[in-house]
């Protein structure tokens, strides 16, 4: 069952690296390798936590990709410049209005 173990590693890798892409087929091929698991309690347990860590990963990632999106469309809809203070607080600036002078 090490080659288990190992797609299960190789899913963790692909998810902190962000590659969703590799994750069907690393999904199909521990599908494969499940069928065919022995009754190891040792080698069940292993298992298990790599599958929950796995999971917390892909929730994680998921979690990720839902916060960009979201902020991809705030910053597509929003007419103003958006900037950071040196503490890390957001701050909005208008753009000018076309009555105000363009130079100072």
């Amino acid at each position: 069952m090490a080659r288990l173990e190992d797609l299960l590693e190789q899913a963790s890798d692909a998810l902190l690296r962000g590659d969703m892409a590799g994750l069907p087929v690393l999904t199909a091929e521990i599908e494969r390798e499940v069928d065919s698991l022995p009754a190891d309690a040792a080698l069940l347990s292993r298992l298990r936590a790599l599958s929950e860590r796995n999971a917390r990963l892909a929730e994680a990632a998921g979690r990720g990709v839902r916060a960009a999106r979201s902020r991809l469309a705030e910053i597509a809809s929003a007419p103003v410049l958006t900037t950071y203070d040196s503490l890390g607080r957001r701050a909005a600036i208008s753009p000018l209005s076309a009555s105000a002078p363009k130079r100072l």
